[in-house]
């Protein structure tokens, strides 16, 4: 069960479908109810909405965040929101919507049930990347669904040295890997082959793209371990490689750089309603086990 709640923060994909109606919508039934609405000057302006306005949404003391679009929003709100411990409502608002599952008109069903706090929470592993170069850290990511490593184009095959700790575990030959959480099993971790792992595990999943071999299965690993990305020098004419952290944030790669992936300190904090369970969406948005 989550806690009564009082101040309630809207973000919102605004070139989705009927995006401006539909918030204006949530934040009038939640202000209805007594609760402040809180959401970034540029939402506030588009919906015209009278709320309290903030560039810095983690740093308000939101009771709950509601994400209204994708799961791109909804993958940008969880890094923004898992370092203060608010929860996340996805609100799907037309595309396929595997994080943020929720229709708009249920939430507005259940807005009193949100506002008295009668849910549950379910926490979601994330990762934390970093990108080791001269023996320095210099740059991190947060992510909720992957870290990939891979070329940027077709012209170049990537040799990656990985360890699991302090284990030499394989150089893989591939146009790159993806270390996928749970939670991002089913996005490009699943389509480059890996394995469908239930949220609640806590594990990481090593996924070679396009391997030059028929041999590099997939490895799935404790979340407690380091998996560390060594990139091996390649000829000057190659195009470089990037780490892309849930398809969202990137840097380029040189020979020599090492990318570590490791838990985060911070888990995802998701809202479930009750209604449907992971299973369900697997069926639905992925026609998983449907015999046909």
């Amino acid at each position: 069960m989550g806690g009564p709640m009082h101040r309630a923060g809207i973000t919102t994909a605004l070139h989705k479908p009927r995006a401006r109606e539909l918030t204006c919508e949530v934040a009038q039934a939640f202000e209805a109810a007594g609760v402040s609405v809180y959401t970034r000057p540029e939402l506030a302006e588009a919906c015209q909405l009278d709320c309290q306005v903030s560039e810095d949404l983690g740093g308000e003391g939101l009771d709950l965040m509601l994400v209204m679009g994708g799961d791109g929003t909804f993958l940008s709100a969880a890094r923004q929101m898992a370092p203060v411990g608010t929860p996340l409502l996805g609100v799907d608002l037309g595309g396929f919507g595997f994080l943020a599952e929720e229709k708009p008109e249920r939430v507005l069903d259940q807005i009193e049930r949100l506002v008295t706090g009668d849910f549950e929470i379910e926490e979601r592993l994330m990762i934390r990347v970093g990108l080791r170069r001269g023996g320095e850290i210099i740059e991190e990511f947060l992510g909720l669904n992957d870290a990939v490593v891979a070329t940027a184009s077709f012209r170049r095959v990537a040799r990656l040295r990985v360890h699991v700790g302090s284990q030499d575990v394989a150089t893989f030959v591939a146009d790159g890997l993806i270390v996928a959480t749970p939670t991002g099993s089913t996005a490009y971790s699943l389509s480059a082959g890996g394995p469908i792992v239930e949220p609640s595990v806590q594990a990481l999943i090593l996924t070679a793209i396009c391997p030059h071999t028929l041999h590099d299965a997939s490895l799935v690993v404790s979340a407690e371990a380091e998996v560390t990305i060594t990139v091996e020098p390649a000829e000057p004419r190659q195009d470089p490689l990037a780490l892309t952290v849930d398809g969202q944030q990137g840097v380029q790669l040189r020979g020599g750089d090492e990318v570590l992936v490791s838990r985060a300190e911070h888990s995802a904090r998701l809202i479930q309603l009750g209604r449907r369970t992971f299973y369900d969406r697997l069926k639905m948005k992925l026609n998983w086990g449907s015999g046909r």
